[in-house]
C-alpha cells in the first residue's frame, strides 16, 4: 500500500514510496551506474528485490524465475530509476498480474505500459476481459 499523504503525522515524516518502490529503484539506479545497461532485472513484486542476476533478454529472465507473475522485468535504462517510476512501475505490473494476465511463453511481450492512470486502468480491463 502506498501513502500519498505528503508532510508530517504526528511529527514523523510519512514516506511517499513504498519500501518496495525505493528497493527496486535503487537496484536498477545502482545496476546502470555500474554498466548494465540494456540488461533486463527480474524485479519482486512483493518486496522491490531481485535474483541477484542480470540476464541478456527478458526472456532468459523469465525462464529463470519459479513463477513468471511474482516478478516485473525491467530493461536497465542509462539513467536508472526514481523511487516515483518504481512505484507506479511495481502497482502496474501487480494490477496486470492480478487482472489474471499470464505470458504465453517468454518470448511473449508484456503489454506496454500505458503513461497515465485512466489508460492503465483502462488497459487493465480489457486484459482481464480477455481472459
Amino acid at each position: 500500500m502506498v501513502l500519498v499523504i505528503r508532510g508530517f503525522v504526528n511529527d514523523i515524516p510519512v514516506p511517499l514510496y513504498s519500501d518496495a518502490a525505493k528497493r527496486c529503484a535503487d537496484i536498477v539506479t545502482l545496476a546502470a551506474t555500474f554498466g548494465k545497461v540494456g540488461s533486463w532485472a527480474a524485479i519482486k513484486l512483493a518486496d522491490g528485490g531481485y535474483d541477484g542476476v542480470f540476464y541478456d533478454t527478458r526472456a532468459d529472465a523469465v525462464r529463470h524465475q519459479l513463477h513468471e507473475q511474482l516478478c516485473a522485468y525491467v530493461k536497465i535504462p542509462p539513467g536508472g530509476m526514481t523511487p516515483r517510476e518504481a512505484e507506479i512501475f511495481l502497482r502496474y505490473h501487480r494490477e496486470v498480474y492480478d487482472a489474471g494476465f499470464r505470458l504465453p511463453d517468454p518470448e511473449f511481450a508484456m503489454p506496454m505500459m500505458p503513461l497515465t492512470r485512466g489508460d492503465q486502468r483502462r488497459q487493465i480491463r480489457i486484459l482481464a476481459k480477455g481472459n
